[in-house]
């Protein structure tokens, strides 16, 4: 769309870029644009309710319900081995998908890219509901996690329509779309399904809920549409302006990155392996000279590298999602299956025994985006969780072997569980200091934080555990065989019946002469005392890189100040604000959120309109 040459026009062009230049300090504007008092409307709460349930299917079920069963998934569909890409291909795609579309959307707005993401994750739940084999579900994890990265935009378009005391509380209940009920109920509804329906039904309630999502989205979510105000420029020109090759090289890097990350320590690539070597090296290279070309070379770069010279308002924070995603995500699988491993095969009890993790987990996501404000100190509140995720993880590494079961259950629930609340407050913190016109870059590369730390996260808790294992389980079974008076020649085929005998494969050890039920029994403790210490590695591995996001957290800025009546820019008749009168008897300025759009654009001169306060002139 190109607008005429009037200069009522560019007249309007010059007041809606002076509203998007005073949103682009938002410390300034939070203090100086700070109604008596505000109130959002239903509307905008409605827009809220959809954008967070959209979350729940590619994420609450296609990642934490979907892993609580990846084992058994896997090995229906015949390839077990593939386990490292059916659960890393999600956190690949999401991640490349968080670092292109948030500067995108700072071009382009937010609704068309949330939008495609919820039809894509529609596509991606059918692909994996219809999967006949390991690829057919690692094609349609993919899709999943790139739609996520697609619709995680919504962090960043929830906080601009919220003022800003309610934005930990927006974030709250969009984490709170993953883990209510999803998140909850993921262990116990994925082995229930699994058991006496299908694991398909996990992707199939994915699609219906994600159907009402996204109809839902389509007739409330009408958001800024032109963040950085190109008023006067038609989407053409503005697609023309796009760096696409700081875009390629940033996802050819990302990508090969976490394909090297993804492959270690599986069983065809070692670390030590060249096919491992060289992708993470060759991707770390693109990485650093992508960021080269944009600081230097780009005629229009889409990267801004003053974000992350921006240490105490943002490169702290990313490292503090980063590292909070090493630890949650793999967690979520992992743990599960040290139920499975250590203590019952019976679904019934598996999802029993989560109940602790998963309900602290869903809380601690609402409460902490209800009470950020009231408690107020949000860097101190963000401190307090990463001293006891840090915590909670020394005292489960010292718990969980030998193999207490009281203690595996509810000792992780309050580490693993706190990964919500640090991370809406790492968000809710960066949207507070970052310039609107970067925000969805910002918050677009917060999730990109997310997705790597996740695959960075899996591939070592993985490789960890496996190794570990690897380890100690013969430590354990060989000198209960041999204490027992069973062939020394049969050691290799008592430790692979030993482990599948642990899972309830039936006839795992048939065919070991001098085997009896109670000999039976005792290999399966010296298997299950295995997995203990392999855990326990896996923990105890965690700490040190919980102990720099600590550090971190010490070293953000604090939002507290800042977290005012202010709104950025509202949905249309979506927020009214009464201001106090000022010296002379006359109204304060408008509140800036009388710069948005209409949100669906229609000719240029009426867009522009509704983006100019009278008060900003």
């Amino acid at each position: 769309m190109t607008y005429p040459d009037d200069p009522h026009v560019e007249e309007l062009v010059q007041e809606a870029r002076k509203v998007i230049a005073f949103e682009d300090d938002p410390h300034n504007a939070a203090l100086q644009d700070n109604p008596e008092s505000v109130k959002v409307s239903w509307g905008t709460w409605a827009a809220v309710f959809f954008l967070a349930i959209s979350f729940g299917p590619p994420i609450g079920l296609g990642v934490v319900t979907y892993a609580s069963v990846i084992f058994p998934i896997t090995n229906a569909l015949g390839d077990a081995s593939a386990i490292t890409w059916a659960t890393g291909s999600w956190g690949l795609a999401s991640a490349v998908s968080f670092g292109l579309t948030g500067p995108l959307s700072d071009v382009f707005g937010r609704r068309w890219p949330i939008l495609i993401g919820q039809a894509l994750a529609i596509v991606g739940c059918s692909v994996c509901a219809a999967a006949q084999n390991t690829n057919m579900l690692i094609a349609g994890q993919a899709a999943n996690g790139f739609a996520s990265g697609l619709i995680f935009i919504a962090y960043a378009g929830v906080p601009e329509m919220l003022p800003n005391k309610h934005r930990a509380l927006g974030l709250g209940l969009l984490e709170a779309g993953i883990g209510i009920p999803w998140g909850i109920v993921a262990i116990i509804l994925g082995n229930a399904l699994y058991a006496h329906a299908s694991w398909r039904w996990i992707f199939y309630i994915s699609v219906i809920v994600e159907v009402v999502a996204l109809v839902g989205t389509a007739f409330t979510y009408f958001p800024l549409p032109r963040p950085r105000g190109y008023y006067n420029k038609s989407r053409w020109e503005e697609l023309k302006e796009i760096d696409f090759i700081g875009v390629s090289l940033f996802a050819a890097g990302l990508t090969t990155l976490l394909i090297g990350l993804t492959w270690g320590g599986s069983e065809d690539h070692s670390w030590k392996s060249a096919s491992t070597i060289a992708p993470i090296i060759i991707g770390a290279a693109v990485i650093a000279a992508t960021m080269f070309y944009e600081a230097y070379l780009a005629p229009n770069p889409i990267y801004s590298t003053s974000l992350f010279r921006n240490a105490r308002g943002y490169s702290s924070l990313w490292v503090i999602v980063f590292v909070a995603s090493m630890q949650g995500f793999p967690m979520a699988s992992l743990i599960p299956r040290g139920y499975m491993d250590m203590f019952t095969t019976d679904p019934n009890k598996i999802g029993v025994y989560s109940l602790p993790l998963t309900i602290t987990q869903s809380l601690t996501s609402v409460l902490g985006g209800v009470f950020a404000k009231k408690v107020g100190h949000i860097k101190w509140q963000l401190i307090f969780w990463l001293f006891l995720q840090a915590a909670f993880l020394s005292a489960t590494a010292a718990t969980v072997y030998p193999n207490n079961r009281d203690a595996f259950i509810w000792v992780p629930a309050f580490s693993t569980s706190l990964f919500p609340v640090i991370v809406l407050l790492a968000y809710a913190m960066a949207s507070l200091h970052v310039p609107h016109s970067m925000l969805g870059l910002a918050l677009g590369l917060l999730g990109t934080a997310r997705g790597a730390g996740s695959s960075v996260g899996s591939a070592i808790c993985y490789t960890v555990f496996n190794n570990r294992f690897e380890h100690y389980v013969g430590l354990e079974v060989v000198p209960v065989a041999l204490r027992n008076g069973l062939n020394p020649a049969d050691l290799p085929k008592i430790i692979s019946g030993a482990i599948t005998y642990n899972l309830d494969v039936p006839h795992s050890l048939d065919g070991i002469n001098g085997i009896t039920s109670a000999i039976k029994d005792l290999l399966r403790e010296a298997v299950r005392s295995a997995y203990g210490h392999a855990f326990k590695m896996v923990f105890y591995v965690t700490i040190p890189f919980t102990v720099v996001a600590l550090l971190c957290g010490f070293l953000a800025k604090d939002v507290t100040v800042y977290m005012t009546n202010h709104t950025q820019f509202r949905m249309s008749k979506s927020i009214t604000t009464h201001h106090k009168e000022d010296d002379n008897g006359e109204r304060g300025k408008e509140d800036s959120s009388a710069a948005s759009a209409r949100h669906v654009e229609q000719t240029g001169v009426e867009e522009i309109s509704t983006v100019a306060p009278k008060a900003l002139q």
